[in-house]
């Protein structure tokens, strides 16, 4: 979780590009700044071979401005594999008070999948489905314990004959929560324009739909989610990585458990079918310890085994440094 610290910003800030927009923030003006640096280091051994994986250093730094009550600005940066990159940039416009209509546009993620965990690694839940799209135009409205979010965005997908591409795309978001509970279900209509895919070319749209939930009972926090496409990626779909149809789903089950001090130990289910040709892990089980180290450090780590669709095991360890601002 990333903490919010406000400060005065005293310099002239470069702006927020949103779309082709500049946003400066005048001298003196207020602003939200949070951050987080992680730090990690992984080995592996099994059917695969040993690996040592080099130390990964991941770094996110969020700005948030409010130049009136209507309107909330915000960018995060990331680094990441060496790379700096804008990660999110979006302006919402609070249209409706008390959220019964909020407007957001920009670089943003879909509100597809939930992608909750207490684990170091992500679950294949989240490899398959995680989206984030440049030109993202996102309505959303809040009653009571529900919220519904509608969106659209401009595809890339191209079509695998190379006659032009999909170029809209669209979904809808419809979620309940309560202080011990929340549920939700999520439409997309093209998986391949999830950041999974590096080439999303099909034949078609492939639509696809997310079941969410988690629920707090005593100290413990069960978590699960299920994604799976309606239709199937036909032969020659991602520029010929499918070869045969195949609808792919993905399934998360975890267990949380407080063991009070902010200290958690999480385990964790996942697996994936149908997703041979498309780079997934069949299965994938794990346990995580996480516990503050100092103020703001905190530090965890992870035995993860994991199962691939060739019958190859591999069992990995992980540890990681984290820092919140």
């Amino acid at each position: 979780m990333i903490i919010n610290k406000s400060i005065s910003l005293t310099c002239l800030l470069a702006g927020v590009t949103l779309s082709g927009s500049v946003w400066a923030l005048e001298v003196g003006d207020p602003a939200e700044v949070s951050g987080v640096v992680e730090l990690e280091y992984g080995v592996s051994r099994g059917d695969s071979g040993r690996k040592y994986g080099p130390l990964a250093t991941k770094i996110e730094v969020g700005v948030e401005y409010k130049p009136t009550d209507k309107v909330d600005l915000h960018s995060l940066l990331l680094y990441e594999d060496q790379q700096l990159s804008v990660d999110e940039a979006d302006i919402t416009w609070h249209a409706l008070p008390d959220e019964k209509l909020d407007m957001t546009v920009g670089r943003q993620y879909l509100p597809f999948g939930a992608f909750e965990k207490a684990m170091i690694s992500s679950p294949l839940t989240k490899d398959l489905a995680e989206a984030s799209q440049d030109k993202v135009l996102l309505a959303s409205h809040k009653q009571g314990n529900f919220q519904t979010k509608g969106y659209v965005f401009a595809g890339t997908s191209p079509n695998t004959g190379g006659t032009g591409k999909h170029d809209a795309g669209y979904g809808l978001s419809v979620g309940y929560e309560t202080d011990a509970a929340t549920l939700g279900v999520d439409y997309l209509s093209n998986l391949a324009e999830t950041n999974h895919f590096e080439t999303n070319d099909v034949a078609s749209e492939i639509p696809a739909i997310a079941v969410h939930g988690l629920t707090k009972i005593g100290r413990v926090t069960l978590i699960g989610e299920h994604i799976a496409a309606a239709k199937a990626f036909q032969p020659g779909d991602l520029d010929g990585a499918v070869t045969v149809a195949a609808k792919p789903a993905t399934s998360q089950l975890e267990a949380d458990v407080d063991l009070n001090n902010d200290r958690t130990v999480a385990l964790a289910w996942s697996s994936s079918s149908n997703a041979a040709e498309i780079d997934l892990a069949k299965e994938a089980l794990g346990i995580t310890y996480s516990q503050p180290l100092y103020k703001s450090l905190a530090g965890a780590v992870e035995l993860m085994r994991s199962k691939s669709y060739d019958g190859a095991n591999d069992n990995a360890l992980t540890a990681q440094l984290s820092y919140e601002f």
